[in-house]
């Protein structure tokens, strides 16, 4: 009975998630009172099913933005500390983030947030006759990268929106950056 109403709880749970799509190379869009755009990239050996983001706005990323190889996406959402919780992979394997600190990021009003890469590396071999997957997950700074993938493909939202780091750790790349504009 207990497991019948988890089971049923995180079905009702993972319905709530939003559904997002990452805006398209020279797409332009406004930002609305109090939202920033969140500019995550993804780095993947495999397809991921979805990934399940909590904070203000719970949103769910899925397998056509996040496909094998490298990614950008560029996503408009409410400002606020979000957190990367869950990776599916398919129909039975999951991944749940439960590290302290290590999957949080914040999402400045008004502003482009760069909150990382997200790299996934798995492996999949068979151990006497079972399937077993061993991967790696790390949220990762790649400032240059993010900053070159916004001038190429959404210059005009980059003219209008300050860019700032808003991953796991310090980088003051953005704001140096913005400094040298400046001088």
């Amino acid at each position: 009975m207990r497991l019948c109403f988890v089971l049923i709880l995180s079905v009702f749970l993972n319905a709530c998630a939003t559904q997002v799509s990452t805006l398209q190379s020279g797409e332009q869009k406004e930002l609305e009172q109090g939202k920033g755009f969140v500019l995550l990239g993804i780095e993947t050996n495999t397809n991921l099913k979805s990934v399940q983001i909590s904070g203000p706005q719970k949103i769910k990323l899925s397998s056509q933005d996040i496909k094998e190889g490298v990614n950008f996406l560029l996503i408009d959402l409410k400002a606020g500390q979000y957190t990367i919780d869950h990776i599916s992979l398919g129909s039975v394997r999951n991944i749940d983030l439960d590290d302290e600190l290590t999957w949080d990021f914040v999402v400045e009003p008004g502003k482009i947030s760069y909150v990382g890469h997200l790299e996934w590396d798995s492996t999949e071999y068979n151990y006497y006759y079972r399937w077993l997957v061993q991967y790696r997950v790390e949220l990762v700074n790649r400032s240059t990268e993010a900053l070159e993938f916004l001038e190429e493909n959404h210059s005009k939202i980059l003219a209008k929106n300050a860019i700032v780091y808003g991953g796991p750790g310090e980088d003051r790349f953005f704001a140096l950056l913005e400094n040298l504009k400046g001088e």
